[in-house]
């Protein structure tokens, strides 16, 4: 269609430009003339002569004589076909529109109704709606099945404790450990937040750790503030996950865990000088269950990708410097509170 109305436009402009040269032309007989009596001959005589700057005025007059009509002749053309052209493109958008409202109805309700004109961003106003509905509707399920689940878990773990049987102890842990992982992957940005110590959260995890691999260190400044808004449960899911992959890659070296404060930012590093990972890995590793080949042990993958999640829900983010052979260093970045 733009190339049909271009080409036509290009016509009928050609179209004027042929009338106007056609009719511009100046007619040698209205030159002006210029009579004068020859005595002589006892006749008048009609001199023809004139002047250069005469002619040149002459035929400048005869060639701007048409020109208004040759210019309002090309704006009427490119208005009347700009018309024409929007005329057909509202047509067939009013037809797309028809289309495209009677798909989405037909995919939202099982009874087909007739689409008016004006429907389509009414359809996908009331999608967007539902669909919004259909996500909080499951993060209070989840939600309330993760509660009810921790709930029992503590109870069972509560009666394990009069055994005193450490293994079933442990993985009654792991499970409410991934209870909470559930609740933090359902949170959503919109939850409410609290100010937060990430220095009391890293230095609680960091003591956890040092039961089972006591080559750890951790260093902040006391007198420095370390809040941020978040909500504990996050920030500790995702502190602990770092800590669980730098042990179990660690390859037994040491992990140092630093606190920082840069910038109007809380910076929180976790290095390890294990077996570390390629760059084309570290790109990779936060994908939501995404596992490195020679890390099979369920600890790289979904654990980094609730880390990400966390730091997104705190307005923050993660990165990674990792190099094979040479250990692996994460730094979450949250804005001081």
């Amino acid at each position: 269609m733009i190339a049909g109305y271009t080409i036509l436009l290009s016509l009928s402009i050609i179209a004027c430009f042929y009338l106007f040269v056609r009719n511009s032309g100046a007619d040698i007989s209205g030159l002006p003339e210029t009579l004068f009596y020859a005595p002589q001959s006892g006749q008048i005589v009609l001199d023809s002569s004139i002047t250069s700057t005469e002619l040149h005025d002459y035929f400048r007059s005869a060639f701007f004589r048409y020109l208004p009509l040759l210019i309002a002749g090309v704006c009427l053309l490119v208005l009347l076909f700009s018309c024409g052209l929007l005329f057909c493109i509202r047509v067939l958008e009013r037809r797309h529109n028809r289309i495209i409202a009677s798909d989405l109805r037909e995919l939202s309700e099982s009874e087909p109704e007739r689409i008016r004109e004006m429907d389509l961003k009414e359809e996908y106003q009331n999608i967007h709606t539902r669909l919004s509905s259909y996500e909080k509707d499951q993060q209070r399920l989840h939600s309330f099945i993760a509660h009810g689940q921790k709930n029992l878990i503590m109870l069972i773990k509560a009666r394990l404790n009069e055994t005193s049987d450490p293994l079933l102890i442990r993985d009654i842990e792991k499970l409410a450990q991934s209870v909470d992982d559930i609740l933090t992957i359902s949170a959503h940005r919109d939850a409410s937040r609290e100010m937060v110590d990430l220095a009391l959260i890293a230095a609680e995890e960091c003591d956890t750790y040092r039961s089972v691999y006591s080559n750890l260190s951790f260093c902040f400044d006391e007198d420095a503030s370390y809040e941020i808004l978040g909500k504990e449960q996050w920030l500790r899911r995702a502190v602990d996950n770092l800590l669980d992959n730098a042990v179990k890659y660690g390859d037994g070296s040491l992990i140092e865990v630093t606190l920082e404060q840069q910038h109007n930012s809380v910076l929180l590093r976790i290095r390890d000088h294990g077996m570390g990972m390629s760059e084309e890995e570290a790109e990779l590793v936060f994908e939501h269950g995404y596992q490195i080949r020679e890390l099979n042990k369920n600890g790289y993958g979904i654990g980094l990708s609730l880390v990400r999640h966390v730091c997104n829900l705190c307005d923050g983010f993660v990165r990674v410097t990792s190099r094979a052979g040479q250990g692996s260093e994460f730094v979450l970045a949250f804005p001081s509170a």
